[in-house]
């Protein structure tokens, strides 16, 4: 959202504010009290209209509307209403009576007339702030669509116009896997990982969703292709769930994170000085989880920093914002010679069932 409009949203509740004041001070005026202090009092009164407002728009609205439970919305609106307009009546009526000099409580028409006013008060308040907050959202959503597409279009053609003949390509792997000695199997089982990584990312990543097996068989061959030119005694472990079920994600979200690890990893004469653990897991909730922790050189990541762009992460950090907005995390944290990185990702609402 930009600032204009929180600019023109704060102006616009801070009118309604104001507004609702207004019209209580015109039902309960009394000519022959102070005005400054009836107006103080109602606002005061008007005042206790936030807690319903709050509750409505930020709680029942998202927790309840959103996902279909209609009854139970209602109900709650309800009782939110009857609650917060018999908390207001007692506690803003006595601040009311302490600055205006003016009793509420009277007698039992009065005691009728001015809880039903707070009453409509609140229920006017509470369906405004309601109606504002689906506008909000509604417009939110309309505006993130709008950016995923943009994004999709802008990385399409950038993917387009750095594509390499895909069939030349394989039709040459192909070539010297064959030129490759049968004997020589680890270096035909490195062409056929290079092949199978190459395949992935030009004919399975088209999709916005892929399934999460597919996409650990791709870190499971990056890892193993990146071993390659790891310096024998490395530290470097990668560590998958036996079991890890089967979810859509996002594709290539880890890749970023594993290039980065294996592009710092220190340089330490004693190769068993140089460590990389790639752990993969998921949580309870519907949480995806990726940790990577890897040695580092100071000096040397100082001139790997000025020389690098940083582009790998900033684009991984703008596509988490438009999938995932509200459902990721990426924490970094940095010790004397260990670097290590967080992501998680709530890849599925655990009540999506429930109609939202």
């Amino acid at each position: 959202m930009t600032g204009k409009w929180n600019i023109k949203r704060l102006g616009l509740e801070l009118l309604l504010w104001i507004l609702l004041t207004l019209i209580l001070l015109f039902f309960i005026y009394d000519p022959n009290a102070s005005s400054v202090k009836q107006f103080i009092a109602s606002l005061i009164v008007t005042a206790f209209t936030a807690i319903p407002a709050y509750i409505s728009s930020r709680i029942l609205v998202p927790k309840l509307l959103y996902r279909k439970i209609i009854y139970s919305f209602i109900g709650a609106l309800l009782l939110t209403a009857f609650l917060n307009s018999a908390l207001t009546f007692l506690l803003a009526g006595t601040l009311y009576y302490e600055l205006s000099g003016k009793s509420i409580f009277r007698n039992l028409v009065s005691v009728e007339f001015i809880f039903s006013i707070i009453f409509i008060f609140n229920g006017i308040i509470i369906a405004v702030s309601s109606a504002v907050r689906i506008l909000i959202d509604r417009f939110g959503i309309e505006q993130q669509l709008t950016e995923v597409a943009n994004e999709k279009v802008i990385t399409e053609l950038a993917f387009l116009r750095a594509q390499i003949n895909p069939h030349f390509l394989f039709n040459i792997l192909n070539t010297i896997y064959f030129q490759i000695h049968k004997e020589n199997t680890e270096a035909r089982a490195s062409v056929e990982k290079l092949s199978e990584m190459l395949r992935y990312q030009l004919y399975e990543c088209t999709s916005d969703k892929i399934d999460i097996s597919r996409e650990l068989a791709y870190i499971r061959n990056y890892v193993a292709v990146q071993k390659l030119r790891m310096e024998a005694g490395t530290d470097l472990q990668l560590k998958l769930p036996a079991e890890i079920g089967s979810f859509m994600i996002a594709p290539l979200l880890i890749l970023p994170l594993v290039e980065n690890a294996f592009k710092f990893i220190s340089n330490n004469k004693d190769p068993s000085k140089n460590k990389l653990y790639i752990t993969i897991s998921t949580e309870p909730g519907s949480v995806f989880k990726v940790n990577i922790q890897n040695t580092y050189n100071i000096q040397d990541q100082a001139e790997q920093l000025q020389n690098s762009s940083g582009l790998g992460l900033k684009n991984l950090e703008r596509r988490l914002s438009l999938l995932y907005p509200g459902k990721y995390s990426i924490i970094n944290k940095r010790s004397e010679n260990l670097y290590e990185t967080t992501l998680t990702i709530q890849y599925a609402d655990e009540l999506s069932g429930s109609g939202r």
